[in-house]
């Protein structure tokens, strides 16, 4: 299939997708619960509580409201929060930034180290560092990263006190920004346990999957002529052996950026972190329709970015891949 043709189907397949995803979240959340509830008080009557739906916008039909949503998407205007009483956008998009602080950190040291322990494994096939190392990988890729970030919070936060319970700050310390927040030790202090149990959790399959391409890349031909031309284990370990099996780990880590915001949910309500997961999970309670609708979207428009992105890399990175 021509280039061009291919990134054109893609394109219409991941933008058809984010809209179906997007249908999908208005009736949802349509069925969790009224959310002028949040503003209502005992003494307050039905004329009043129809004043609230109404400046909301909740009086109007079904179709009318998915009409008003879907425009709403299309020219990035995500409404007011009915929780917040501001504007969706600067909330949702402050929280997401600061998943992005533990997002990008444990994955990259996850796919960094998989992918170094992969390549040692497979060239140490057999001896006790590889059974060692396929056992942990296992473990750490069965184990729940909520779970596990329950246990260091136990050791390091409870026992040891080593580390903060919970937040992003001390409470003595005040948000000014994330260039700001990017310069305070305290916040390093602060999420070095979430990242640990996310770069735990993430890094068993970088390294299985590098471990498995580096067996099958390892009895190619070209392996023996470079041993045989007075190469180094470690030149031919790492500058021919691993460059030609990294593709699957290339491939993975986009969509593993992707899936990792997913599983910020639990780490960020097990840390009490303050960023898109929590939002989206505390939003749901409180049934504030705008703030939850734009975090999906947000987290939706990510997977399907990076999902797009990895097809891309995959088409271009690997002649044999056929298009169809």
């Amino acid at each position: 299939m021509n280039t061009k043709k291919y990134i054109l189907k893609r394109i219409v397949s991941t933008v058809a997708t984010f809209f179906a995803i997007a249908t999908i979240i208005f009736f949802l959340f349509r069925m969790v619960g009224d959310p002028a509830s949040l503003f209502m008080s005992p003494g307050m009557g039905g004329e009043q509580l129809e004043r609230i739906r109404s400046s909301f916008g909740l009086n109007d039909p079904l179709y009318v409201q998915y009409y008003r949503y879907m425009v709403n998407i299309v020219t990035l205007d995500f409404g007011v929060s009915f929780y917040y009483q501001s504007s969706t956008g600067p909330i949702v998009i402050e929280r997401m930034i600061n998943s992005l602080f533990l997002t990008m950190p444990a994955i990259l040291l996850a796919y960094v180290f998989g992918s170094i322990g992969g390549v040692v494994m497979a060239w140490r096939r057999g001896e006790p560092l590889e059974r060692v190392g396929l056992l942990g990988a296992i473990i750490f890729r069965s184990t729940p990263r909520f779970w596990l970030g329950i246990i260091l919070l136990f050791v390091f936060a409870g026992i040891l006190g080593w580390f903060p319970s919970f937040g992003m700050l001390s409470q003595d310390i005040e948000f000014r920004g994330h260039l700001a927040l990017l310069l305070e030790p305290d916040f390093y202090h602060h999420i070095i346990l979430p990242i640990a149990s996310m770069t735990f959790y993430l890094m068993g399959l970088p390294l299985l999957l590098m471990r498995t391409s580096m067996l099958e890349v390892i009895n190619e031909d070209f392996v023996d002529v470079c041993i045989a031309k007075g190469l180094t284990q470690r030149e031919v370990m790492f500058k021919h052996v691993a460059r030609n099996a990294l593709l699957p780990v290339v491939t993975a880590f986009a969509v593993g950026i992707a899936f990792s915001f997913g599983g910020n949910v639990l780490v960020e309500t097990v840390f009490s972190y303050p960023g898109v997961g929590r939002l989206m999970v505390d939003s749901v309670f409180r049934s504030d329709y705008p703030v939850a609708q734009m975090s999906f979207l947000m987290m939706a428009a990510v997977v399907l970015t990076m999902n797009f992105l990895a097809d891309l890399t995959y088409f271009y990175l690997d002649p044999r891949v056929k298009a169809e």
